[in-house]
């Protein structure tokens, strides 16, 4: 075992640095300067993780927007031209609210397509920047 030699160089009573030989510092820390740093260490290591986790919440994918896109043109066909909704239509409506709210947006949105070619109207998904290659 190699003998190292310690130069004590006291700055603090929280804490003690020697300095090595080999021109490395050493910094020992009594228990209540450690626990609190480590303390605030965790801390901080939480709230980072809460802010990044808040941020991906506030992220909106992009099944959920067209969702709530499909819905909005159903019901302005239907204010715009006083249309009286068939049980089929109101059936498939009821059907694409369900699976919108369970997350299954890809169901839904099948039954909003379904439910405005059922009105003869052609559904705007809101893919036309796939196309071209712009950036919404």
């Amino acid at each position: 075992m190699q003998q190292i030699d310690y130069k004590r160089n006291t700055t603090s009573a929280a804490a003690d640095v020697s300095f090595l030989s080999d021109g490395r510092t050493v910094m020992r820390m009594n228990r209540k300067t450690r626990a609190r740093l480590l303390g605030a260490l965790s801390a901080s290591m939480l709230l980072l993780a809460q802010t990044d986790g808040l941020r991906a919440a506030e992220e909106v994918k992009p099944g959920v927007k067209r969702c709530a896109l499909l819905q909005s043109q159903l019901t302005a066909a239907v204010k715009s031209k006083h249309m009286v909704l068939s049980s089929r239509v109101k059936s498939l409506e009821a059907e694409a609210q369900q699976f919108c709210s369970q997350g299954k947006t890809a169901q839904g949105n099948r039954a909003y397509v379904k439910a405005l070619n059922s009105l003869g109207i052609i559904p705007d998904l809101g893919t036309e920047h796939l196309a071209t290659g712009e950036v919404q």
